[in-house]
């Protein structure tokens, strides 16, 4: 297969973007156009939907068939839509494949290479936003920063999002022909990115930034197969070299999202292997773990991705050795924040999240704050927690089960759980939802404990000693703010 070389599109790039203006392009006009599962139907290669979708003719079904389901349209289609001729090969395919992505309000263009596993992926291809790059995406803060890196950008969806909230923003990637991707990502959707070519840190020696997201070539492999996944370090040693060199790029108070595996070995507990990363680094950090994969999964997941087909055989066996005496691999978002204590918190997050989730990043650090500070519960702490005043999260919903008796229906259980973010969950008793329901922002956890105390038949003391460890947790989770 033959890539394209986006470099050489970039001239005609603002004509494109003209023609697409022109016919309406939109996430919205394509999903009313070729339906809302046409991003499955293209995952799967079932072109067939698609086609009869877009037989009607007009701008816009031009430019999905060339730019989204990769067919062929005549010349003169083509011309009448805007489409320059140095954009399409000869047999009036596209050169580059256009891929809408919402995220959270914000609506990007992301141009890519237009292989797939059913045509085959060539080793420097450059990929459009699968679900890795969503991931980062939705963990991502979006508050509004100074200065933005995307480490590793590939078709730099990343940096695209982040100049919508960053006054600056800087992508690097090893492979020349993903910077070229992201210079033609800029043009096409009119923004300034600053794109430069070089190794994992490289490019930006000696700079800091606010904010630095990156969805590395984290895949634990045999070797360097493909360049936007593979690092060609053994094992997880990319992750590790990533977590330990990042803090000397970020600001003070600066924050690091990057993906990550890590790795559980025989006689070796993963959690203190990833938790070791953070030695010497100067940063708290936050651990997010969304899977844990046995090895023989893992390398099937990675081939279905790539070599499905005859290749597939002849690469497990080889790719599942190298993994010898590997229990799991681990994969999770790892954030780190420049200054503090020092401290790494590991959560295991099973549940389904919510499409955006980045505010609980900066939001968890100022719980950890919170609970070095006012609630601390050890003998050297200077604040008092019974001072406290947190107020309970305006997601928070509070389910109830009541079961039915003679004398009407009496509540069984209650759960509370968060309607947006990590979407926790957990158990809680009357005393509990009801110290919970009077967190405003307003009184003192003192007061609202005397008054739980009273009606409980406990003294102040009893109370504190029974709630406070209940309302650290609920901290940690997010249910209370400071």
């Amino acid at each position: 297969m033959s890539l394209p070389d986006p470099a050489a599109l970039l001239a005609d790039a603002g004509r494109v973007r003209d023609a697409l203006a022109a016919a309406g392009w939109s996430a919205d006009a394509l999903d009313d156009l070729l339906g809302a599962t046409a991003r499955t139907h293209l995952d799967r290669d079932e072109l067939a939907p698609l086609l009869r979708r877009t037989r009607g003719g007009g701008p816009l079904a031009t430019l999905a068939r060339l730019f989204m389901v990769g067919t062929a349209v005549e010349d003169h289609e083509a011309a009448a839509a805007g489409v320059p001729r140095s954009w399409l090969l000869p047999d009036g395919r596209a050169q580059v494949r256009l891929q809408p992505v919402r995220h959270g309000g914000v609506e990007v263009l992301c141009p890519h290479d237009p292989g797939r596993v059913a045509t085959g992926v060539d080793p420097e291809q450059v990929l459009g936003v699968g679900a890795a790059s969503l991931t980062l995406a939705a963990a991502t803060p979006r508050d509004v920063v100074g200065s933005a890196l995307d480490l590793g950008a590939g078709c730099g969806v990343q940096a695209l999002l982040a100049d919508d909230h960053a006054r600056r923003t800087v992508a690097t990637d090893s492979n020349p022909r993903a910077t070229a991707y992201v210079r033609l990502a800029a043009a096409l959707n009119g923004v300034e990115l600053d794109a430069r070519t070089g190794d994992l840190l490289e490019p930006v020696a000696g700079e800091r930034f606010d904010l630095v997201v990156s969805n590395p070539p984290f895949v634990v492999g045999p070797g360097r197969r493909y360049t936007y996944r593979d690092s060609g370090l053994g094992g997880d040693e990319v992750c590790r070299r990533l977590v330990q060199r990042v803090p000397a790029h970020l600001a003070p108070g600066g924050l690091a999202v990057l993906l990550v595996n890590w790795l559980h070995l025989e006689g070796e507990d993963g959690d203190e292997r990833v938790r070791s990363w953070f030695e010497g680094t100067g940063c708290d950090g936050w651990v997010v773990q969304r899977e844990l994969a046995a090895p023989e999964d893992y390398v099937t997941s990675w081939l279905r991705d790539t070599d499905e087909g005859p290749r597939f055989d002849a690469l497990y066996e080889p790719w599942l050795d190298a993994l010898a005496g590997v229990e799991a691999v681990a994969f999770g978002v790892l954030a780190m924040r420049e200054g503090g204590t020092g401290r790494v918190v590991l959560d295991e997050v099973d549940q389904p999240v919510a499409s955006t989730w980045g505010e609980q990043v900066r939001a968890h650090f100022a719980a950890r704050d919170l609970l070095d500070g006012d609630l601390c519960d050890g003998d050297l702490c200077d604040g008092d927690p019974l001072d406290a005043r947190l107020r309970l999260r305006e997601d928070v919903r509070l389910h109830q089960v009541a079961r039915r008796t003679d004398d009407g229906w009496v509540a069984d259980g209650q759960l509370l759980r968060q309607e947006a973010g990590l979407r926790w969950s957990g158990g809680v008793d009357a005393y509990g939802a009801t110290l919970l329901a009077g967190c405003d922002g307003t009184r003192p956890l003192g007061d609202l404990l005397a008054v739980l105390a009273g009606s409980a038949g406990l003294s102040d003391g009893e109370a504190a000693a029974q709630v406070l460890p209940v309302v650290r947790r609920m901290v940690e989770q997010g249910f209370l703010l400071g």
